[in-house]
C-alpha cells in the first residue's frame, strides 16, 4: 500500500468501515510508517473537535431570503440575455463588426485596379511620377511580322498519308503469330 491509498482510507479506518483485508493492509502500513500513526491521531483530533463544536443556527427567514436572492439572480441573467440581438451579438459588438467589415471592403476597393486591363498594382504615390514620364513614339508591328509571305495557318494543303502499323505492332498477350 502506498501513501495515497492510505490517506484515502484514513477516515474509513477510524470509523471502522473497512473490510478485514483492507484493515489488515492499513495496520501493516501503520507498523511500517510511524508518521502515518501521527497522521491518524491528528485526524482523530480534528474529528473530535468537529463533533464538540456547537451547532450553527440560522434565522427563521434564512430560506426565504435565500430563495429571493436566487430568484433575483435568475431574473438578472434573463435580462442580460434579452439584450442580445442577432446571433448573440450585443448592439455595440454588432455595430463594431459592421464598421470593421466596411473598412475592410473600402481598403479592398482602394487597392483594386481601376480598369480591367491593368495588370499591376501601382501605389497612389507614384501616379504623378508615371504621368510625368515622356510619351514613347508609337511603332507598328509590320516590321516584326513573319518574313515568309506564306500563311502558316493554311490547312488546305495535302494532308500527310496515314501509315498502317497493324502488322508491325504486337500487344502483350497477343496470340497472333
Amino acid at each position: 500500500m502506498d501513501r495515497y491509498q492510505f490517506e484515502d482510507l484514513i477516515s474509513d479506518y477510524i470509523e471502522n468501515n473497512l473490510s478485514m483485508s483492507q484493515r489488515k493492509q492499513v495496520e501493516a502500513y501503520l507498523e511500517e510508517n510511524p508518521e502515518a500513526k501521527q497522521q491518524i491521531e491528528s485526524v482523530k483530533q480534528v474529528m473530535a473537535s468537529m463533533k464538540s463544536m456547537p451547532g450553527i443556527s440560522t434565522s427563521a427567514e434564512f430560506m426565504n431570503n435565500l430563495n429571493r436572492h436566487i430568484t433575483a439572480e435568475k431574473e438578472a441573467k434573463s435580462v442580460v440575455k434579452s439584450t442580445r440581438s442577432f446571433a448573440g451579438y450585443t448592439p455595440l459588438m454588432a455595430s463594431l463588426s459592421a464598421v470593421v467589415v466596411i473598412a475592410v471592403v473600402m481598403l479592398g476597393l482602394e487597392f483594386m485596379p481601376e480598369s480591367s486591363n491593368q495588370a499591376t498594382f501601382t501605389p497612389t504615390m507614384t501616379e504623378q511620377q508615371i504621368n510625368d514620364l515622356p510619351a514613347l513614339p508609337a511603332k507598328t508591328n509590320d516590321s516584326m511580322l513573319a518574313e515568309s509571305e506564306e500563311d502558316s495557318t493554311n490547312y488546305d494543303e495535302d494532308t500527310p498519308v496515314k501509315r498502317n502499323f497493324d502488322d508491325k505492332i504486337q500487344l502483350v498477350g497477343d496470340k497472333r503469330p
